[in-house]
């Protein structure tokens, strides 16, 4: 449409996978780093890396994201995830203090925290998935009855999350030292994911940090957690989060259109963002 532009890369030989596609193409709000600033905030991208094998983003286009230099580009470790995609475990939210922002972080430790808090007030007993019943979309793990009792005493799941908390540390430690930030920057999500045939994780439930972020309205994939005196706490857990913040939390129920083929309300959506004022082109490394 008009006042649109866009380019093209396509690779000649190599192959492209599930890493090419835009939801492992992010970028962080403007940040200054040892001194050094960055207006236009810096280019985030997941690849196979520390490892030598595995998934990366094709060259041609991470050459052109290279060759933009002003917004410099962060290259994460998401080759552990299914889909792979930078989205499923950092996101951004607007704020209006000083730092402008905070960066969201799916975070594994902070569901188990969360459950064995309700545990040890006599709610272990809380459903999980109420008003789904056994639909398939949250696959066959869902044939019986989920509750924080089951989750907190399922052995595979307490190890596969925490190899997940590994890898979100990993990365958590190159963002903090690559975008300038600490502790108090971030906030975490509560999350769980699962392994699949291949090794790789995928969402137990509804990953409540690929949101969609449209100013101070959050569109929150609906998490279909425990439900405690008739409200989920995973739910309340993250207004909690986040209202204080000034920001306003909708969920949304996307397990159909999205999250039971391996996305989130983010992957269908797009949004048109207001240019920044100053004549962004001017901007030099």
């Amino acid at each position: 449409g008009p006042d649109f532009g866009y380019v093209t890369r396509e690779p000649l030989f190599e192959a492209i996978t599930s890493l090419d596609s835009f939801g492992n193409l992010e970028v962080s709000p403007p940040v200054t780093v040892a001194g050094k600033e960055y207006p236009l905030g810096r280019i985030l991208i997941g690849s196979s890396f520390p490892t030598s094998a595995g998934r990366r983003m094709t060259r041609v286009v991470r050459d052109f994201l290279c060759a933009q230099q002003v917004q410099a580009p962060v290259e994460l470790y998401s080759d552990w995830l299914s889909v792979g995609h930078v989205d499923e475990f950092v996101t951004f939210v607007p704020t209006s203090d000083a730092k402008r922002f905070r960066m969201l972080m799916a975070s594994p430790a902070a569901c188990y925290k969360l459950f064995r808090e309700k545990q040890k007030e006599g709610q272990g007993e809380a459903t999980m998935f109420k008003g789904k019943g056994t639909a398939g979309s949250f696959g066959r793990a869902l044939t019986k009855r989920v509750t924080i009792n089951k989750v907190l005493s399922n052995d595979i799941l307490v190890r596969q999350n925490q190899y997940v908390q590994c890898c979100i540390d990993w990365n958590r430690d190159i963002l903090k030292k690559e975008l300038g930030l600490t502790e108090e920057d971030i906030v975490d999500l509560p999350a769980l994911f699962k392994l699949d045939k291949q090794g790789k994780a995928m969402p137990y439930f509804p990953n409540m940090v690929t949101m969609i972020v449209l100013a101070k309205d959050l569109g929150i994939p609906k998490p279909f957690g425990p439900v405690v005196g008739g409200e989920c706490c995973l739910e309340r857990r993250t207004r909690s989060l986040l209202e204080p913040l000034g920001l306003r939390c909708r969920f949304l129920e996307d397990v159909t259109s999205y999250h039971g083929r391996l996305g989130e309300v983010r992957c269908g959506t797009n949004v048109q963002r207001r240019p920044f004022a100053f004549k962004w082109w001017h901007v030099t490394p």
